[in-house]
């Protein structure tokens, strides 16, 4: 078993220290705890912890709350504050899958791979279709070292969702550090080409390739002694992707944008936020960019407009509700702040599941968007 995490690990600090030790080839010396979290990404979680956690109060009997709560803190280095969260609802939602997930991510932290995977497996039987908990399972194999088990895992993953970089870069982590440095770097080779987590990758094909070229027999026992911080990250990686599901047509360029604006009503953007989150994603802000010189346009400055958060049905009809919203709220306030929009000009409103664009398919990603509509000249 991995040492228990150091909190808040991120790959970035830790590629660094990984480089430099490895120049030095001294495999016996761990690195000190690294990658402390942003101002920004701090300010950034304690709203959503302040969120569920009044939540939690309102609405007691809503897992999502529970979770989202457990989740936020776990991401933001807080791992016992999350486990109490949870073991204080455990009799409600001890049976759900969801539940058990979050719980063994937070044992797998905390140093306990056993109930960690434990509860994972128990989790992908009452949940089995998301790929996400089978690459979360591949981590916590990875923290017993059970590293065929783990790539059947992330294989199970792939299967399911073919085209994820994170769980790709999950498995050439997997294949690094059970000595198979080879296979590794062209496994990660092979996630390059992949969207997302570019820079990530890159990084640790770098780190594998040092460790490979620099130091042949001990290369792979350093990145061992350093596997607890590595699989956080990729924890950490893995909570954050979407469904996957082929994505639909969305406006994008900011021509297009303003073309549309004038001809009809509405369009529909692409939004991405952190999972259970009104946090915006930084992949996403060259789309609302894009959105924010269309409302200044020459052809647009003179028009109020609405902001519609839409979601999928997962979750309660109330949950989805408040956090399609919110997610408005957050695109208004990135859009007056970076492009100083009058903040009269733009109305945020969330109508949750209420309006799907695929009755049919209730829980795809088409219906989470957000609504860009024309309502008519701004005040003068």
């Amino acid at each position: 078993m991995f040492k228990t995490l150091p909190a808040a690990a991120n790959a970035v600090a830790l590629s660094i220290t990984l480089s430099i030790a490895l120049g030095a080839c001294a495999p016996s010396v761990a690195p000190p705890a690294t990658g402390a979290l942003s101002a920004q990404e701090s300010q950034a979680y304690d709203a959503a912890i302040g969120h569920f956690t009044k939540l939690m109060a309102e609405k007691p009997d809503e897992v999502e709350a529970v979770l989202g709560l457990a989740r936020n803190l776990r991401w933001s280095g807080r791992i016992d504050e999350a486990a109490r969260v949870l073991e204080a609802t455990r009799t409600r939602f001890g049976a759900d899958g969801r539940y058990m997930a979050e719980l063994g991510k937070v044992r797998l932290i905390q140093g306990d791979s056993a109930q960690g995977v434990r509860l994972l497996n128990d989790a992908a039987d009452k949940v089995g279709t998301d790929w996400r908990l089978y690459s979360a399972l591949g981590i916590g194999l990875d923290y017993q070292q059970d590293y065929p088990k783990a790539e059947a895992a992330y294989r199970k993953a792939l299967d399911m969702c073919p085209e994820d970089a994170a769980v790709m870069n999950n498995l050439g982590i997997s294949q690094g550090l059970s000595g198979r440095l080879d296979r590794a770097i062209l496994t990660l080779q092979s996630a390059l080409n992949l969207q997302g987590h570019t820079a990530k990758i890159e990084r640790n094909l770098k780190l594998f390739k040092d460790a490979r070229d620099l130091c042949a027999n001990c290369g792979a026992k350093y990145l061992k002694s350093s596997g607890s911080m590595i699989l956080a990250a990729g924890l950490k990686d893995t909570d954050h992707e979407g469904p996957c599901a082929p994505q639909p047509a969305y406006t994008q360029q900011t021509n297009q944008m303003v073309e549309k604006l004038v001809e009809a009503p509405s369009i529909n953007i692409k939004v991405y936020f952190e999972f259970d989150s009104a946090i915006l994603k930084p992949e996403t802000l060259s789309v609302l960019n894009n959105l924010g010189a269309a409302l200044i346009s020459s052809e647009l400055r003179g028009q109020r407009f609405e902001l519609a958060g839409h979601t999928d049905a997962v979750g309660s009809e109330s949950y989805n509700l408040d956090l399609s919203e919110r997610r408005a709220k957050s695109v208004r306030d990135y859009l007056t702040s970076a492009f100083g929009i009058d903040a009269g000009r733009i109305d945020a409103k969330g109508y949750g599941e209420s309006l799907l664009l695929d009755s049919d398919n209730p829980d795809g990603d088409v219906n989470r968007r957000v609504q860009v509509t024309r309502l008519g000249p701004s005040a003068p």
